[in-house]
């Protein structure tokens, strides 16, 4: 209870693989979601369950365009943002040398099929949370 687990997932379609790694750090979690010739963090996305905020950053690529992983880090972040049991810090980037239509089209794809698997473990899960205790005085 509380500490941090870590979980792989691995989804392989039209050649090549999206990995997700979970930390479960109690109700929170940092996810690295990448794959291809050359993962990389190309996009974040943090989510503030609390106040249900969420924040994107697109880094810049080598070619000076922006990355474009925020579109997979919102696929699986809809997916199981009813599922969250705290706060989500997810780092996504993957990359194919000569990508073709048919890999690009599979990349949401595989994104789902990653977040479906991630939601069944976090509802296995649930009770495995602790809530913090505070010292009366600082309260």
């Amino acid at each position: 209870m509380g500490r941090e687990i870590v979980k792989q997932f691995k989804v392989s379609m039209a050649g090549y693989t999206i990995t997700a790694v979970v930390h479960r750090l109690n109700r929170d979690l940092v996810v690295l979601l990448y794959g291809g010739d050359l993962p990389h963090v190309g996009s974040v996305l943090c989510y503030d369950k609390a106040s249900e905020e969420k924040t994107e950053v697109n880094y810049y690529s080598h070619d000076g365009r922006y990355h474009k992983d925020i579109i997979i880090a919102r696929v699986f972040f809809e997916k199981i943002k009813h599922t969250l049991p705290g706060n989500l810090n997810l780092t996504a980037g993957v990359h194919i040398d000569g990508i073709s239509q048919e890999q690009i089209k599979a990349a949401p794809v595989m994104t789902e099929k990653l977040a479906e698997q991630v939601t069944d473990w976090l509802k296995k899960e649930a009770g495995n949370f602790k809530d913090p205790q505070y010292t009366s005085h600082f309260k």
